[in-house]
């Protein structure tokens, strides 16, 4: 029987959003295949949002935050874990450890992009982790003046090959040594967890979450199939650059984050990517464009159907996690700058809150902007097919995406969509959807006005979406093309 390790990082079975989707139709839908989960999550208070099927065999959680012991959520029985702290001495650490960890950092800090000898450097620390106890390890007085000496000694490198150092370009603080190395503690935490031997492993991100499936492949020879849904690398730069932190952190950690991202595209048999878009990033960072195969996500048709609209006054919709990334700020100027012009227009949020501070700045701006009676924030729905056929127009003004189920559940139930032309999107509507720039809220208002105006407008854009839906977005027509790709890989 064909098995499949599957990773994750921050989304499903936690989260809700579209690589949750994703995930749980792929599981679902595959009988023929015994799953292995391995969620990485922020912390383990986080509340399940989806029960795995019963072909999922194990799920194997890893919190990188929020405990005390990364051994707390293993499987190991207590003896053995007593034996590996018992083993780890100071010399031990100075013997064993020490010489992979300095090639780690060489990597980190010098040569990101090296990733045939990351690989091999997180294989090596995988095996120190198998006999020796993680927690001791990081904590200990070695490891701290190790990381210390080699991080300032290529700090110093760096100043030197710099034509005109600037302020940033400074030894490291205490507080930077420190920020950085527990960076390196929570994210490499997935070192410590035993992995079974699968036919094919599966990361849905080039990231941290693909550390088990290279390690897979650099030991094993395991096929590994990478899914890119959002560019990882690309919003990490986002996020970064709204990071308040000193150079130095920033620096170390875009480094690590390169570092991991090369390193899934470098041991991929195949990258498969979501929509042709995310391509340009792949192959900008050395991914041959042979071993890139595009595999759209799908919906299901007959769940996703039209239906007549129920409610009489104008209705925008829009199907999006509260999140800086989906631009909740333009809707909210959108909606004001429409009040004017169609003052029985209402506008409705579906969506979690992923951000607070970011919904309290949107609730801020909904009452500066007076759109409170307009527009209405509700949760995530159980009905996304009910909230999509309440709606004369779909609304998406993200300013990140890579494939959204939003815009094609949409366009299965036949609704005009406006939607921002990033990522994957303009893929989806191209022909039979309206595009616009990310937060050009002059623009997005135009078109939503001229469609709430032209109901026949919107019946014939909405009619070229499912069909477009039922020639290329079918969640059937997915599923067959990953069943085939873990075949083909396992051959």
């Amino acid at each position: 029987m064909l098995s499949v390790l599957m990773t994750t990082e921050g989304t499903y079975p936690y989260s809700a959003g579209g690589v949750s989707t994703w995930c749980d139709a792929l599981l679902r839908n595959t009988p023929e295949v015994r799953w292995t989960l391995l969620p990485l999550m922020m912390n383990p208070h986080i509340e399940q949002t989806f029960e795995p099927p019963h072909n999922v065999r194990k799920v194997l959680d890893v919190p990188l935050w929020g405990i005390e012991e990364p051994a707390e959520f293993s499987d190991i029985p207590f003896a053995q874990l007593y034996d590996r702290k018992r083993r780890t001495t100071t010399d031990a650490i100075t013997r064993e450890f020490l010489p992979p960890f300095r090639e780690l950092l060489r990597v980190i800090c010098g040569h990101p992009g090296d990733a045939p000898a990351f690989g091999r450097v997180l294989v090596a620390l995988e095996d120190y982790f198998r006999v020796y106890d993680y927690n001791e390890t990081f904590k200990s007085r070695p490891v701290w003046d190790a990381f210390r000496e080699s991080v300032e000694r290529f700090s110093r490198e760096q100043i030197v090959r710099e034509a005109r150092p600037g302020p940033e370009h400074q030894l490291p603080s205490l507080f930077d040594l420190t920020e950085s190395l527990r960076w390196l503690y929570h994210f490499l935490i997935v070192l410590n967890v035993r992995v079974p031997k699968t036919s094919v492993t599966h990361a849905t991100a080039a990231a941290f979450c693909g550390i088990p499936c290279i390690t897979a492949k650099v030991r094993h020879g395991t096929p590994m199939l990478l899914t890119e849904h959002g560019v990882y690398l690309r919003e990490q730069y986002l996020f970064l650059s709204r990071f308040r932190r000193l150079f130095f952190c920033k620096q170390f950690l875009l480094n690590l984050i390169t570092a991991v991202v090369r390193a899934n595209y470098h041991f991929a048999d195949l990258v498969a990517p979501v929509c042709h878009y995310n391509t340009r990033w792949e192959v900008a960072h050395e991914t041959p464009p042979q071993k890139i195969r595009v595999i759209y996500n799908g919906v299901d048709p007959d769940r996703f159907t039209p239906a007549p609209k129920t409610h009489g006054e104008p209705h925008v919709v829009a199907t999006a996690r509260i999140d800086p990334l989906k631009d909740i700020e333009t809707l909210l100027r959108v909606a004001a700058r429409l009040k004017t012009t169609h003052p029985r227009a209402r506008f409705t949020v579906y969506g979690a809150v992923a951000d607070e501070a970011y919904f309290r700045r949107c609730v801020a701006l909904q009452k500066h902007l007076g759109v409170t009676d307009s527009v209405h924030f509700g949760s995530a729905t159980d009905d996304v097919v009910a909230a999509y056929r309440d709606a004369d127009v779909v609304l998406l003004t993200s300013i990140s995406e890579a494939f959204p189920y939003s815009v094609i559940e949409a366009m299965s139930c036949e609704k005009a969509v406006v939607a921002s032309d990033v990522g994957g999107v303009g893929e989806a509507l191209e022909g039979c959807g309206v595009l616009v720039k990310p937060r050009d809220d002059e623009t997005f208002a135009a078109e939503v006005g001229k469609l709430l105006d032209d109901p026949s407008l919107r019946t014939r854009l909405g009619a070229k979406a499912r069909a477009r839906v039922l020639d290329e977005f079918r969640l059937d027509h997915t599923i067959g093309r990953y069943l085939e790709t873990y075949r083909s890989l396992a051959a």
